[in-house]
């Protein structure tokens, strides 16, 4: 009976929304996978032909990993339930087109919804700035429902920085970038950055007063910072990427860049590549490892990865 109904309402909603289309979905910044994809903009109110009085079922759960992605990214898991809901649109305003995700199977923990997933991919053409993420639930007769909307902030691959250190790698995997950067309190003392501690701030000096809220702010602007650990603990976001950036001029000394390799997550192997832009628009050369099995054993916490390379700002 789930069965006939889920097809059903693909049926009404075909008829309802001008059809679900044969075109692949190729010109629209947003991919997703295992659906069927439908020309036109998707709307979020009743001005526009997709919606239907908003008679249809409400989406009670969206799940996704975060809001700030990058163009060309891939594999970003999306998943919720619908309540009594035969299938799901989701499409960004304004593209070229959205897509109907069928919702396969019930929840257990919640009575009378149904759940839907998949992949959200984004092209290299998305443009810079907020997108807005569009999804309405729908049900067997085609009714569809009050839509559910989330900023999604679009930003370069490589954000820009007085210094950036970004590591890159090719398959779903779980990478982490480490970065030993100077410490301008005490230079016996450098700081570690990675994912356990993303923020470069100096240890606190015993005895000395806490910082106030304002100098804490400062610090905090002044100091590197890890942007992001992605795939962590092997839960695909599909990024495969992290930065260390600082948007005031660092410190003086020396910086040492290695990666970690946490775990394959199933993966044969993860080739990486780590680089740096300095503050003077120097790059430093290209750092290239094919992480295997070998690398993912021993410790992975402080002082963890294999070297990539070092440098020193004067």
């Amino acid at each position: 009976m789930r069965r006939a109904a889920s097809l059903l309402g693909l049926g009404a909603i075909a008829f309802g929304c001008g059809g679900a289309s044969s075109q692949s979905g190729v010109t629209a910044y947003l991919q997703l996978a295992n659906a069927q994809f439908v020309p036109g903009a998707l709307v979020p109110g009743p001005d526009a032909g997709v919606d239907a009085g908003a008679t249809g079922p409400a989406i009670h759960g969206v799940n996704f990993l975060t809001t700030k992605i990058y163009p060309g990214v891939e594999n970003l898991p999306l998943s919720g339930d619908v309540q009594e809901g035969s299938s799901v649109l989701i499409g960004l305003a304004n593209d070229a087109g959205y897509w109907i995700v069928p919702t396969p199977f019930l929840d257990p923990q919640t009575p009378n919804n149904f759940a839907f997933q998949t992949k959200m991919s984004f092209s290299p053409l998305t443009p810079m700035g907020n997108q807005i993420l569009i999804l309405r639930g729908v049900d067997a007769a085609g009714n569809i429902g009050p839509a559910q909307q989330f900023t999604l902030d679009v930003t370069p691959p490589i954000p820009t920085g007085t210094l950036v250190i970004t590591l890159e790698w090719d398959t779903e995997s779980d990478m982490d970038l480490h970065v030993v950067v100077p410490n301008p309190n005490d230079a016996t003392m450098p700081i570690e950055i990675w994912s356990k501690a993303p923020v470069g701030l100096p240890p606190r000096v015993p005895g000395n007063a806490p910082p106030t809220k304002d100098e804490l702010a400062a610090e905090i602007a002044a100091a590197g910072a890890l942007d992001f650990d992605s795939n962590a603990a092997c839960v695909i976001d599909g990024r495969r990427q992290e930065n260390v950036i600082y948007t005031q001029p660092p410190p003086s000394g020396t910086y040492t860049v290695r990666v970690d390799a946490f775990s394959l997550c199933g993966q044969a192997d993860a080739q990486w590549q780590a680089v740096a832009t300095t503050p003077d628009g120097q790059i430093v050369s290209p750092a290239i490892w094919e992480a295997t099995d070998a690398d993912t054993r021993g410790n992975h916490g402080v002082g963890a990865g294999r070297l990539a390379f070092e440098f020193s700002i004067p």
